[in-house]
């Protein structure tokens, strides 16, 4: 076997075995991975920014604060609800609804949370953002790469006062960390691992730091260590050669030097590990914020480990022309790990799909070549890159379903993907046609959102057209939004470019929306008891 052949068998059994715990597109979780896995630049999810670089101030002009440590802060004490007695609480985003009490006193909570808000969406929970969110920020910190699992379902009210304060003495705070589940050295190291960046701010703690405000420090900011903005085991090493400034471990107030407790709570012995090395304090840190993040509800079912895919559509969609043709349009992104991947010049990388028909037959001229986005994108975890698709498809064949050949380079052997075995699914019946729909600004009294779609005709009755809209309204007591559903009924409106197909539409109020987080809606045909969807279309930009 020569070597191109041998290394993309490798490469193919690779994709396999881990295809084998990951998804397969589309998945509810497509919107929070692409966050993960995008990191900037084209395609990007848009959190990583936010952090980047570790030492940034939230939405950068807010001196002396950190959006990184303000995030993992925020995940903390929302977690802190959970009682591992009652299986209650945990990472739900009931902070929204606990930001007025004493134990999270600060600004800090409510700016994280209005940030995270604009990830908000009907398959993104603002628990699962905040939980992406810290993930992202330590591993841009320099931090470990945390496993990232999906599906957690945001409360509808605050939990009970349970977060640790540093006036509170080492009974009380060992006693509050087994509640959640954690023993004495797992407290030692979480609270070290929480404290490894950022600072206490003495506008919010003036029993804990003094004299620290400035024109460039407004909020009195003092850093737990000496690399406040890179993730590592300074808070064990300054601690244990005595040279720490953590304020709530060697402040002039002994009652809230809390992390002095807690540091010395097992005769140092964490800490001195932590201290001796490095990579242990990281893995350490890593499995701890896990459990952490993954502290949730006993009701509440994660989702297995959410990897990059190697090839994913983006942004993919389906639409009927006006000369009566189906126009596929979009973008297939590619990510890798290896070194070939990283040395890769897209220019260079063929990237071909090849689609069946609606009947599941194939042809050789159910083809087209993916073209290299010149704009590019960055990625924590690997390397990535978009391809964008533009084809015409004859709408009397239609299309079913296509698959991916590619290289990382053009004398490459080609790899061939299909999503887990049956390819990318693309259904044709009902389509969403952006060109045609529009939306009254939202200055105009009662602005409202007009969909068009179009149906096929000829697969028999058609039960019933709907629009699925889903959007984001405030709510009391919280600055954070929850996700509303309405349906819409789709009218006849009339023949379209193809004889195979009819217009329908819908005009309807936008409603009481906010302009926080992401607004989608599906255009759904139920025929013959058949229900088809063009599904998670983003909100309608272009004014009527």
């Amino acid at each position: 076997m020569d070597m191109r052949r041998a290394k993309a068998v490798l490469l193919a059994a690779s994709l396999f075995v881990s295809g084998v715990y990951a998804y397969v597109w589309p998945s509810p979780y497509d919107f929070l991975e692409d966050a993960y896995t995008v990191s900037a630049r084209f395609g990007g999810g848009g959190i990583v920014p936010g952090v980047d670089p570790c030492g940034v101030s939230p939405f950068g002009f807010l001196p002396g604060r950190q959006a990184a440590s303000e995030w993992l802060r925020l995940a903390y004490h929302d977690m802190a609800t959970y009682n591992i007695e009652t299986g209650l609480g945990g990472l739900d985003a009931s902070i929204g609804f606990e930001t007025t009490r004493a134990q999270n006193i600060g600004t800090a909570m409510n700016t994280s949370l209005v940030f995270f808000g604009a990830f908000q969406s009907k398959t993104s929970s603002m628990s699962d953002v905040m939980a992406l969110g810290v993930i992202l920020a330590m591993k841009n910190c320099g931090g470990p790469s945390i496993p990232f699992r999906a599906g957690r379902i945001d409360a509808v009210t605050g939990g009970p006062e349970t977060v640790p304060e540093p006036q509170q003495d080492l009974e009380m705070h060992t006693a509050a960390f087994a509640l959640q589940g954690f023993n004495v050295t797992e407290m030692i190291g979480l609270v070290a691992c929480g404290h490894t960046i950022g600072g206490v701010h003495q506008v919010d703690f003036p029993l804990s730091v003094q004299n620290a405000t400035s024109a460039q420090n407004p909020e009195g900011v003092v850093h737990f260590d000496d690399s406040f903005d890179s993730f590592d085991n300074h808070i064990a090493t300054q601690w244990i050669d005595g040279t720490s400034t953590d304020p709530l471990a060697v402040g002039f107030n002994d009652t809230t030097n809390s992390d002095a407790r807690i540091f010395a709570a097992d005769g140092n012995t964490t800490m001195r590990a932590f201290a001796w090395d490095p990579e242990f304090f990281s893995s350490q840190c890593g499995s701890l914020l896990e459990r952490m993040l993954n502290t949730v509800p006993n009701t509440v079912q994660l989702s297995e480990v959410i990897d990059p895919l190697p090839v994913k559509p983006y942004q993919l969609q389906l639409s009927l022309a006006t000369n009566g043709s189906l126009i596929m349009s979009g973008y297939i992104r590619i990510f890798g790990t290896s070194a070939e991947a990283a040395a890769a010049s897209e220019t260079d990388m063929p990237v071909t799909l090849s689609w069946k028909d609606r009947n599941g037959q194939s042809n050789t001229t159910y083809s087209t070549s993916a073209l290299a986005v010149s704009q590019p994108s960055t990625s924590l975890w690997g390397n990535v890159r978009f391809f964008q698709v533009d084809a015409i498809i004859e709408s009397q064949s239609g299309i079913s379903s296509f698959v991916v050949d590619w290289a990382f380079n053009s004398q490459d052997t080609l790899t061939h993907s299909d999503n887990g075995g049956g390819g990318f699914p693309l259904q044709d019946v009902a389509l969403f046609q952006a060109d045609n729909s529009c939306v009254t600004p939202a200055s105009q009294a009662n602005p409202t959102t007009t969909v068009f779609a179009v149906i096929r005709t000829d697969l028999g009755p058609i039960t019933s057209a709907y629009i699925d809209y889903s959007s984001n309204v405030n709510q009391e007591g919280s600055v954070t939004v929850k996700q509303v559903a309405a349906r819409f009924p789709l009218v006849h409106f009339g023949n379209s470019s193809s004889p195979l197909y009819d217009t329908y539409s819908v005009s309807f109020p936008t409603g009481e929306t906010t302009n926080q987080g992401v607004i989608t809606f599906d255009v759904v045909a139920v025929i013959t008891g058949k229900t088809y969807a063009s599904a998670n279309n983003l909100a309608i930009t272009t004014p009527c």
